[in-house]
């Protein structure tokens, strides 16, 4: 009955496709042309800026100021709230006459964006960028792009090499935001230092136990699976990823690689001895956030926002000594430099593409370019000056500080510095320039916060080497990807976590890899090296 449901939703989608590409081939004869000072635009709704009390993006600082300083006025066509992204997009699609610019994740279009532009539902940008966006063919093409090794341009363009929107471009060395952290008020008080070796945990998690910490490292599925390639905890120890990673120029799937199966033995170990919450499977941000405020778990896994800049707090609610401090990506031996972290890319594919319905797609393109100016990302990221940002000079050089409209977000009607961004202005993983230093600064108010950013980025060139950018498939490959992980790989997931919770032996590890690669798992890396020689031959690297 499952594989039926299935089936019909996805011929119902075909069919919605099919529908909506029937005349492709006429969009342009569906062009009205136009002065380009007005545009409709299709995005989905931020929930922290829904929570402030904005009620569309049109009501936003940013875009009304941007609105004053380009001339154009931007009328936005938000999904409704609690339609998934997929769902509203194909439904947009499906309408008579697009918007003129659309933002999305083009990786889930079917084919990926090379197939978007394609069937003619948006504009390859190619020949448009060096005259109508010059700040943004800068950080592709220019001295910017060079001095990035053209990264951004790697990872902002189809397989076959065409730019298709403008993209989140991540800025400066810092690119991971997530990592292991221990009660540091703790710590002090048993006369140990941070824990940087299997040993140094070991220690630590009986120390914990028996100064009444029941269970004292506490996360959620994602920090032991093998299945989100961007979360790093223990493994690094062992000298290997998560899921699907790069060595030398070839893909590999974690779980075959030696050092995978003593990771899980050690984990299975801790388990045993107490020292892991046994609910990880299930565990969600409150079984997480309520262990560490009520002293049941020392320490656990999270992001710098959401974890430590939540969780903090809530701890020092009950006892005001408490405090965290971020520990570096586990290593075998003190000394060693980890080789994986949380990572985002050079850009992702989140990005504003222009429809080919579009009127005047020379106008529209210059309107987006503006996020990529100074003026425009200052504006984007900070605000307006003098209202929600100052400028200072420390150092002979110029930093960008937020007012008390953000820093004390009461005064602004909202709960939290996150709901005053924004309120205001798409600071963080928009299309436009990403994670600035000074934002970051900003954002994130604990000492604690800061100096996770410093320790969970020490070795993020070299982790770089090791991340899978995201990737294109044609529709054939993603199907198969799709039919071979709901076989393989969830069997997989299920036999690793009972050989951690105790329920089967390590001694059965080596048959549930043998099983993962009967049922074509080989077959899936195979697909992914496919993609990713595909993503290299775009550059000469």
């Amino acid at each position: 009955m499952k594989k039926i449901k299935k089936l019909i939703s996805l011929l119902a989608i075909f069919t919605l496709v099919a529908f909506v590409f029937t005349g492709c081939g006429s969009n342009d004869t569906e062009r009205t042309q136009t002065d380009g000072t007005s545009f409709t635009y299709w995005c989905t709704f931020d929930a922290n800026a829904l929570a402030s009390g904005v009620e569309s993006y049109a009501d936003m600082l940013m875009f009304r100021e941007m609105e004053k300083r380009t001339g154009v006025s931007i009328s936005f066509e938000h999904p409704i709230q609690g339609s998934t992204g997929n769902e509203a997009f194909l439904t947009m699609l499906a309408t008579s006459k697009r918007p003129d610019m659309i933002e999305y994740w083009w990786s889930n279009y079917t084919g990926g964006p090379q197939a978007a532009i394609d069937d003619q539902v948006i504009v390859c940008l190619d020949d448009y960028l060096k005259e109508y966006a010059p700040n943004f063919y800068d950080y592709m093409e220019g001295e910017k792009g060079k001095e990035n090794a053209y990264r951004w341009k790697l990872q902002a363009t189809t397989d076959e090499g065409s730019y298709y929107g403008f993209n989140v471009l991540n800025i400066g060395t810092t690119k991971g935001f997530a990592g292991l952290y221990v009660r540091a008020d703790k710590l002090k008080d048993w006369g140990m230092e941070v824990p940087q070796t299997i040993d140094d945990w070991t220690a630590l998690f009986a120390k914990a136990k028996t100064a009444g910490f029941q269970k004292p490292f506490v996360c959620d599925n994602n920090t032991l699976s093998f299945k989100s390639d961007s979360i790093h905890s223990f493994n690094t120890a062992f000298d290997v990823g998560k899921n699907l990673y790069v060595e030398d120029g070839k893909v590999v799937f974690a779980p075959f690689q030696k050092g995978y199966k003593e990771y899980v033995a050690q984990i299975t170990e801790w388990i045993k001895a107490g020292y892991i919450d046994t609910g990880f499977p299930t565990n969600d941000k409150a079984k997480i956030e309520g262990n560490m405020a009520n002293g049941i778990s020392v320490a656990t896994h999270g992001y710098v926002g959401s974890g430590i800049g939540k969780i903090l707090p809530a701890v020092q609610n009950i006892d005001p000594n408490a405090d965290f401090v971020a520990c570096p990506y586990p290593v075998a031996k003190s000394g060693d430099k980890a080789r994986f972290q949380m990572m985002y890319e050079e850009a992702t594919d989140n990005a504003i593409a222009i429809s080919t319905t579009c009127g005047n797609y020379e106008k529209a393109i210059s309107w987006c370019d503006y996020r990529y100016c100074e003026e425009g990302s200052t504006l984007q990221i900070f605000g307006i000056e003098g209202d929600t940002f100052t400028v200072e000079e420390r150092d002979g050089e110029k930093h960008f500080v937020y007012t008390d409209k953000i820093l004390k977000p009461e005064t602004s009607g909202v709960n939290s510095v996150t709901e005053a961004l924004y309120k205001y202005m798409q600071p963080c993983n928009y299309p436009g320039l990403n994670q600035h230093p000074d934002y970051l600064d900003g954002y994130y108010p604990y000492g604690a916060q800061k100096d996770a950013i410093r320790i969970w980025n020490e070795n993020s060139e070299l982790a770089k080497e090791h991340k899978l950018p995201t990737l294109s498939f044609t529709e054939d490959e993603r199907n198969e990807i799709n039919d071979i992980k709901e076989i393989a790989e969830v069997q997989l997931e299920v036999d690793i976590s009972d050989i951690m919770l105790g329920k089967k032996s390590i001694d059965t590890y080596d048959a549930a890899i043998a099983s993962a690669k009967d049922n074509d798992y080989d077959r899936l890396i195979a697909i992914y090296q496919a993609a990713y020689d595909r993503y290299l031959s775009k550059l000469d690297v």
